[in-house]
């Protein structure tokens, strides 16, 4: 079966040592983040020029050229995203002129977005900065490494590793996800069959598919009042639906 649609987005910086996995907070969806993110990087010229900025800074007539577009629109864009805080500017010197203004990716996090017929879900994490090392120290130690080259390919075997488990890790996400659209379809029909009432088959379908049942999110995702949801959930209760739920 179809799972659906994923989207997923990550603006990282790139480190080159593994650091031990931890529990980044997922950032609520009712918070404002989400929409600011969306919208920068919803334009696929900034997305492009992220993409440049992950993997080196660039002044903006680089990007201009780089990306065949007007130095005017990557000003445009670059305002976008600093303000949207994925990226920053910083001031070097130049020897041929004043000083000239790069810019810099700085925002870690990871969004991931599923859509399908039978369901909706959306995940923003954002990465703590101790994860990454710092550059200064990283560019530090390879200048007083001894062999570059096989530093470097010491790297490049290490990136082919992590992008074949992240693979791996994105299959068996898909899989997952398709048993769960099939375990959803057929929880559907059971909820449309045994109740009539529009707001109970709401409710109902809150609590199979979501983790924080609480009357508070509850209230906010479904866009009702408190004591309505508690009026509902005693009918299903007395209806003996809860408990196939929980």
């Amino acid at each position: 079966m179809n799972c659906g649609t994923s989207f997923i987005y990550h603006a990282v910086l790139v480190c080159s040592t593994i650091q031990p996995p931890v529990d980044n907070p997922v950032i609520p969806m009712d918070d404002p983040t989400l929409d600011i993110l969306l919208a920068a990087i919803g334009n696929p010229t900034r997305r492009r020029i992220l993409r440049k900025l992950v993997k080196e800074t660039h002044y903006p007539l680089q990007l201009s050229k780089e990306l065949s577009v007007s130095q005017q629109s990557i000003m445009k864009h670059l305002k976008v995203l600093e303000e949207s805080d994925l990226v920053s500017s910083i001031f070097v010197d130049s020897d041929s002129g004043p000083p000239r203004k790069w810019y810099v990716a700085t925002k870690r996090f990871t969004l991931v977005i599923d859509l399908s017929p039978e369901l909706f879900n959306e995940e923003l994490r954002f990465h703590e900065k101790e994860e990454a090392i710092e550059a200064e120290s990283d560019s530090q130690s390879l200048i007083n490494a001894e062999n570059l080259r096989q530093k470097l390919g010491e790297f490049m075997a290490h990136m082919e590793t992590m992008s074949m488990r992240l693979g791996e890790l994105s299959r068996e996400r898909d899989e997952i996800l398709s048993r769960k659209e099939y375990v959803m379809h057929y929880a559907n029909d059971i909820i449309d069959t045994l109740c009539e009432d529009y707001d109970e088959r709401k409710v109902l379908r809150y609590i199979v598919a979501e983790d924080d049942i609480t009357l508070e999110s509850m209230s906010e995702v479904l866009d009702m009042r408190e004591s309505e949801i508690e009026r509902i959930m005693k009918n299903l209760e007395r209806k003996g639906l809860l408990m196939l739920t929980r």
